[in-house]
């Protein structure tokens, strides 16, 4: 079966901030004071703030989530209520990310009673993470009213980066594929406008797993291609390694035989180097199925069997028991001659 990922989260982008390699004397939260020998230096809320939103964008959650709570404490001591909020809605998604609902619903809570439109950052932090929380708790149609009303603040305010993950969110909460491709489109429109090339990536990715759903295989391949070029310019190993199995997956439907393997083939070395089992899994019951296509049986039935181990590995069986039924079935099906 494969398997198409489609990047829910996608990139934190935070809004553009102006920053100086210099302290500045003038915020008494910014200050370096000597005693002898010693030197006592007090980091500003908004400087831990960028701290913590560089740890999420590595995807380290839990240090991104201390690292919130010491913006939230410091903002608290400089009566900085702007970044208090920005801290706490964040504070509340990292507890979404770690499966910590009933933590983070309260510090949604808390940060809806500090949030407020004259502050377009806090006020689009607190959007975007009760719109994520309304979706995990499958309230769609409250979810979907919530970013778009993000979308439309932060097109009114400024805020390019985050009026693209508005639309990201949008295309994901909408289930019509027309609606998903249209609100893609819009997301990618915005992002070029703005050089928010990070973006670019996970949308152009979006939109080709939406094609591919719809059984649309040239489209999805272009839109795969795309993302590629921009994950291999701004996104990490992992996503690198799933835009390369993209591209030979879609060559596989599209029945180009040779290239899916050309693209296959590496791909199943990387994953086994990182020890990710569902990369490699997925990879290996592609290239498998190439070589039942062609004609290798053997060849393609020991695959098979490889992924199936690797999605043990994984922990599919209970994870993602779709998956697991599908490869259980289909080797039943080439074992049995069929």
């Amino acid at each position: 079966m494969t398997t198409t990922i489609r990047i829910l989260i996608g990139l934190l982008i935070i809004a553009p901030v102006t920053t100086s390699s210099a302290i500045d004397r003038r915020s008494p939260a910014n200050r370096v004071t000597y005693v002898g020998q010693e030197t006592d230096l007090t980091i500003s809320a908004d400087t831990l703030l960028r701290r913590a939103d560089a740890l999420h964008q590595k995807r380290d959650y839990v240090a991104a989530l201390a690292t919130y709570t010491e913006a939230y404490e410091a903002a608290g001591k400089e009566f900085n209520k702007p970044v208090q909020t920005e801290a706490l809605a964040m504070m509340a998604r990292m507890n979404l990310v770690l499966g910590e609902l009933e933590s983070g619903r309260a510090l949604l809570d808390k940060a809806a009673d500090l949030a407020d439109q004259s502050d377009p950052l806090g006020w689009s932090r607190y959007l975007s993470v009760r719109g994520r929380y309304e979706w995990k708790e499958d309230s769609l149609a409250r979810s979907r009213k919530t970013f778009s009303d993000l979308f439309e603040f932060c097109r009114a305010n400024a805020l390019p980066g985050r009026a693209v993950d508005a639309a990201n969110m949008l295309s994901i909460v909408h289930t019509a594929p027309n609606d998903q491709i249209e609100w893609l489109r819009q997301g990618i429109e915005i992002a070029e406008a703005n050089q928010e090339e990070r973006w670019l990536g996970p949308l152009y990715n979006n939109l080709a797993t939406t094609y591919f759903e719809m059984n649309e295989f040239d489209s999805a391949l272009g839109g795969y291609l795309t993302a590629r070029e921009y994950h291999w310019r701004h996104s990490g190993e992992v996503a690198k390694l799933f835009a390369d199995y993209h591209v030979g997956m879609t060559y596989r439907r599209l029945n180009d035989y040779d290239s899916a393997a050309a693209w296959l083939r590496p791909t199943i070395a990387w994953a086994e180097r990182l020890g990710n089992h569902g990369a490699y899994g997925q990879a290996c019951e592609d290239l498998g199925e190439v070589l039942l296509a062609q004609g290798n049986r053997d060849a393609g039935l020991n695959l098979l069997h490889t992924a199936l181990a690797a999605y043990r590995e994984a922990g599919y069986e209970e994870r993602r028991p779709d998956i697991w039924e599908a490869i259980t079935s289909r080797l039943a099906q080439v074992e049995a001659g069929e």
